[in-house]
């Protein structure tokens, strides 16, 4: 009985966390928010992972294309941030030459390694043209899937008395999740922009934005975020 009670109570649970995630998608959020304790965590906005003369574009024809839309509206958002004067932050994902950094017992990092892909001082890691950092923003590099993962990123927020992480990321259930996940378990308000993330599949990003992340965190839009850092007065 107990445990048909706890079955009970989870499913109902997980319900209003798809209905919540529905409304904030067809609704416009008041998302409030402190510029001078938020950071935007921008992830692997990188060459090897969207760019159309990159790894996976070649490695999987159409990937590029895929993510467009979202680069596009991560551009906005990323412009609206600095604007508001909050932190940007952009996360890197790279490995040593000869890749001596990777687990071997992580099938996708092993790939990594047998496609000899995302090693520094190559094209394929850098951040892609329209996200790339300007002078005073922060590069965290990673060598697994979140960026707090044996980086200095924890420390860098919270030197700034940061509470607030704003994250977008490709791939959705991967980087971008991995890193809400590791946000929330340190204690910090985690916002997700929903539509500046892509994955490989639509099922593996509906997935994880109506089912995982919203257990997590809040799950917005672009335009939820903007609207949220705009002042008095401007248009």
């Amino acid at each position: 009985m107990v445990r048909h009670v706890r079955a009970w109570r989870w499913e109902q649970s997980a319900r209003r966390l798809v209905l919540r995630v529905g409304i904030r998608h067809d609704d416009p959020v008041i998302l409030q928010i402190d510029p001078a304790r938020t950071a935007l965590v921008l992830l692997d906005y990188q060459n090897y992972n969207i760019h159309p003369d990159g790894y996976w574009a070649q490695a999987v024809p159409g990937s590029a294309e895929r993510a467009a839309p979202a680069v596009a509206r991560t551009v906005e958002v990323l412009a609206a941030a600095r604007h508001a004067g909050i932190t940007v932050i952009h996360v890197q994902n790279a490995w040593r030459d000869g890749h001596p950094d990777v687990n071997p017992h992580t099938p996708w990092q092993a790939d990594a390694k047998a496609a000899g892909r995302s090693t520094e001082a190559t094209w394929g890691i850098e951040f892609i043209e329209a996200l790339a950092p300007i002078a005073g923003e922060l590069v965290v590099r990673k060598r697994a899937v979140s960026g707090f993962a044996g980086t200095e990123l924890d420390r860098l927020l919270h030197i700034r008395d940061t509470s607030t992480l704003v994250i977008a990321g490709i791939v959705t259930n991967f980087a971008a999740e991995g890193t809400a996940r590791d946000a929330s378990d340190r204690g910090y308000r985690v916002i997700v922009l929903a539509d500046c993330c892509e994955s490989v599949t639509d099922e593996m990003h509906q997935f994880a934005i109506t089912q995982i992340l919203p257990a997590i965190g809040e799950v917005v839009s672009a335009a939820d975020f903007k609207a949220s850092t705009e002042r008095p007065g401007e248009p």
